[in-house]
This record gives structure tokens, C-alpha cells and sequence, in this order.
């Protein structure tokens, strides 16, 4: 879940639990990357809109983080210590702007050693990871140009990417 709260002095998009890499399915994951870079760029536009020559702060924090400048909001606010745990967190606050948290699920471009390893940065999209390398590192990997690639049958595509490791 994604909830936007203005509180007059600055905005925060609160993200709720995510399940573990095993629970989800890369579809899913997919969609989700979408549904909070929407989010994101609604805050965004949001405070521009509220005050053009000085937008306020916009903050993502997460289920489970949240700092006391958030919770100090609600009249009462209890941590589930057990969902913390189970997330693997430390319970300690992680606040991003979230301008930051959009360029980081926005960046096009990966190193080969991003790709390869998992698991994938935030916001790849594993159906087409061969898409997020520079032309030198597409080549190095696949050896080919990419326009040559592309030209070529889709289901070899498939097997050169899975030969490659980048299915």
C-alpha cells in the first residue's frame, strides 16, 4: 500500500510491507515499481503545485521506519516488532526525499555486474534486463550490436539471452 499525508510543513508517501523476493513474482514486482513511481512523481507534482517557489520537503518512509516526525502525527501509533523482525530491519528510521527514491527506480542504465547480480536493482525489470546495459557492455556480454540483436528472431533472443544469463 501507498499513502500520501500532507502535514503543512512537509509531505511524506508512506510504503507499506513488501513481501520477500520469494512470495512475489516478477510481474508483480513490475507492477509495483510502476504503482509507487506514480506515486512518486503525484507527490512531486503535488508540492510544486502547493507553493511554486518553495515547494515542501516530500519524504518516503517505509512500514516499519517510521521516524518520529511521522508518527508524531497520528494521536497513537504502535510498531508491530514481530513484522520489523521478520523483514529482516533493525526498526531504525530510513527516510528518503523522495526525488531520490524516483531517480534511483527511474535509472536506465546499468553496469554488467549490476545485471548479473542479485538480487536486481530496484525497478529493472527482469524480462528485459539485456535493455538496461551501455552499448559497450551489451556487446561485450552478448557479441553482437544491439540492432543486430534485435533483428534477429525472438526466439533466439530468448536462447542468447538465457545462454547469457540474462533471463
Amino acid at each position: 500500500a501507498l499513502f500520501f499525508l500532507d502535514n503543512r510543513f512537509e509531505v511524506y508517501l508512506w510504503q507499506g510491507w513488501w513481501p520477500t523476493e520469494s512470495k512475489s513474482t516478477g510481474s508483480a514486482k513490475i507492477r509495483w515499481d510502476m504503482e509507487r513511481r506514480c506515486a512518486m512523481e503525484t507527490v512531486l507534482q503535488y508540492c510544486t503545485e502547493k507553493n511554486t517557489k518553495r515547494p515542501p520537503k516530500a519524504y518516503m518512509v517505509h512500514a516499519g521506519t517510521e521516524p518520529l516526525t511521522f508518527t508524531n502525527i497520528f494521536p497513537r501509533w504502535e510498531y508491530e516488532m514481530k513484522n520489523i523482525q521478520e523483514m529482516g530491519q533493525d526498526g531504525s528510521s530510513k527516510v528518503l526525499l523522495v526525488q531520490d527514491a524516483l531517480l534511483r527506480l527511474c535509472k536506465t542504465q546499468y553496469s554488467l555486474e549490476e545485471i548479473m547480480s542479485r538480487p536486481l536493482p530496484e525497478g529493472v525489470d527482469p524480462q528485459r534486463l539485456e535493455t538496461y546495459l551501455s552499448d559497450e557492455d551489451f556487446q561485450k556480454l552478448v557479441q553482437m550490436p544491439r540492432e543486430e540483436f534485435y533483428k534477429l528472431p525472438s526466439w533466439k533472443q530468448v536462447n542468447w539471452k538465457k545462454a547469457k544469463g540474462l533471463f
